[in-house]
């Protein structure tokens, strides 16, 4: 089983209060199809269409759809300038969230072999330093703030992640985010996180967890 479906199957469980929620069975043969990329994303719409109490999750979960597809081409160097990438960059370029940059950045450091790092997924995989990134300086700035809040307890870093602002790309990112960097090699989200955590930083912070694990 692919990293992307396992945290697929992470997101959804983690997302309900009792754990008693699982990703559609359609979605998941979905990921594993041999169909074109483009055909995939029109059923994913229609399958996550029929299940709207889950929403919240689409866009998370079309960042999983994505790198699973790019995870089928990791060592095709070429693959990024052929015809069939360009026409998914273009038709996909408002699709998903900030997760797929993480998602890419801990397939890089699995096939690195190199420790997973906060200051590592800044300022050598974003590269927010430097002036042709400054987009991403902005997006991230919150977490080039806090870099040392992997350092605090739960609450301290509950009560930073309230303060980060609604119009942020990485909000409800923040709190998984930051409780990943802390404990990476975490197998699942313990009892005090599931019960502190908002729905979707529980299932962000579970899928996180699944796709390293």
């Amino acid at each position: 089983m692919s990293n992307a479906i396992k945290a697929l199957e992470a997101l959804y469980k983690a997302f309900s209060d009792k754990g008693d929620v699982n990703a559609p069975a359609e979605l998941l043969n979905l990921f594993s199809s041999s169909q074109d990329f483009l055909a995939k994303v029109k059923m994913f719409d229609e399958i996550t269409a029929a299940h709207p109490q889950t929403e919240a999750l689409n866009e998370y979960a079309f960042d999983l759809l994505m790198s699973h597809h790019l995870e089928n081409h990791n060592h095709d160097e070429d693959y990024f300038d052929s015809k069939e990438w360009m026409d998914i960059e273009d038709k996909t370029i408002e699709r998903g969230t900030e997760l797929l940059n993480m998602l890419l950045y801990l397939s890089e450091t699995t096939d690195s072999d190199t420790p997973v790092e906060l200051e590592d997924f800044l300022y050598e995989f974003l590269l927010v330093d430097e002036d042709e990134f400054q987009d991403e300086h902005h997006i991230y700035e919150d977490l080039i703030t806090h870099q040392e809040i992997t350092e605090e307890n739960l609450d301290t870093i509950l009560n930073i992640g309230k303060e980060v602002s609604e119009r942020s790309e990485i909000k409800e990112l923040f709190t998984p985010l930051v409780l990943f960097f802390k404990e990476p090699d975490a197998k699942n989200i313990t009892k005090e996180q599931h019960h502190k955590l908002a729905p979707i930083e529980r299932a962000l912070l579970a899928a996180l967890l699944a796709y390293y694990a």
